[in-house]
């Protein structure tokens, strides 16, 4: 993939931003359309949504369980005593 500055914008005090009607219209974004917040590093990455499915990321965080060994039971159980803590 080769990286090619588009256009320079800017955050608002909200942390929204406007994706330029140039570059949706080039990539056919419409609006109400769902993107991807990916982030490499320090970089932060725009992706449509389109043609990820459930099941397709399902799979991934599969994935990383199995590579990062992580107990998924313990970390329900962490996440349901701090949301009751936090009542």
């Amino acid at each position: 993939m080769t990286e090619q500055i588009e256009d320079v914008i800017k955050v608002s005090s909200k942390g929204q931003i406007v994706i330029p009607r140039e570059i949706r219209k080039k990539l056919g974004v419409k609006g109400g359309e769902k993107l991807l917040v990916l982030t490499c590093g320090s970089d932060i990455v725009l992706r449509k949504a389109k043609g990820v499915s459930l099941d397709g990321l399902g799979e991934r965080i599969d994935k990383v369980v199995k590579e990062e060994s992580i107990d998924v039971d313990k970390l329900v159980a962490e996440a349901v005593a701090w949301a009751r803590k936090s009542k």
